[in-house]
């Protein structure tokens, strides 16, 4: 694991399923080996391989699925704060959104994927500006390769604009992450039909009010994690869980890891901060 300005650098072993779930944070995954997976976004299929990458923009649903069982799936997984999406859109006026999930990976990706690794795993000490700056030239790369067909055609991809109530509803959901609400009582609150709030999700997000929900409190959990010296079953009582164990259970099926783990991983790192969509 690395932290740095653009987010969190991650080298994952997935050993079981996923369910499908989002993050805050935007999202590029590339497959380095072991077992072959398949994953669905919305409703398109992308099999994990040597050409093609994973990207999710922030809050969309995905899953994962082994497709066998002969020992962990590895990825390079690129969790990237909204903030420096924001800086670096602001200063190169360039989209950093992916158009669409299936990242061609090209000699540019390629290459940059193995720097990225180069640089965290080395037992030589490098910069964090080093490392921030290889990975934003493997983020460009794969934002490149993900709306070259568009572009192709005399398309511009453009990241969609939130519409205000959604963005209420965002924040409402935010401030109730510890608390158990529902789908219905979200669009109420900010004004919208049940059905209309569906419509805005998967249309703007492309995710469901469900998967929504989940990874707020995901967001929230990991926040708590990396923040908070709390013990694992104070944390799952904070956040709704009966019992511990139903906790750890649904942070590993969206956070591929246990909370336990990911929270050694975590502090032996630089402090973060969560952001997502605001």
């Amino acid at each position: 694991m690395h932290e740095g300005a653009f987010g969190r650098a991650v080298v994952l072993e997935l050993r079981d399923d996923l369910v499908a779930h989002a993050h805050a944070e935007t999202r590029l995954a590339l497959w380095l080996g072991g077992a072959r997976v398949e994953a669905h976004v919305g409703s398109q299929l992308v099999q994990y391989g040597e050409q093609l990458a994973l990207g999710t923009n922030a809050y969309e649903s995905h899953d994962a699925r082994l497709l066998d069982r002969s020992g962990p799936a590895v990825f390079l997984v690129l969790y990237v704060f909204k903030p420096w999406l924001d800086e670096r859109r602001a200063a190169s006026r360039r989209p950093f959104f992916f158009a669409a999930p299936g990242i061609p990976i090209d000699s540019a990706v390629r290459q940059s994927c193995w720097n990225v690794l180069d640089l965290i795993v080395s037992p030589l000490r490098h910069s964090d500006a080093d490392i921030d700056g290889e990975v934003e030239r493997l983020l460009l790369a794969a934002i490149d390769a993900s709306q070259a067909p568009a572009e192709a055609q005399g398309l511009t991809p453009t990241a969609p604009v939130l519409d205000r109530r959604l963005r209420a509803a965002i924040t409402y959901m935010r401030e109730h992450a510890s608390e158990t609400v529902s789908a219905e009582d979200v669009a109420a609150r900010v004004g919208l039909s049940r059905g209309h709030f569906f419509a805005l999700l998967r249309d703007q997000l492309n995710t469901t009010p469900q998967v929504f929900l989940s990874a707020v409190r995901v967001e929230e959990a990991v926040r708590r994690l990396v923040e908070q010296e709390t013990p694992l079953t104070s944390v799952a009582m904070d956040l709704g869980f009966s019992t511990p164990g139903n906790f750890s259970r649904f942070f590993r099926e969206h956070m591929g890891v246990t909370p336990s783990r990911f929270r050694r991983a975590a502090t032996r790192s630089a402090p973060h901060l969560l952001t997502g969509v605001s």
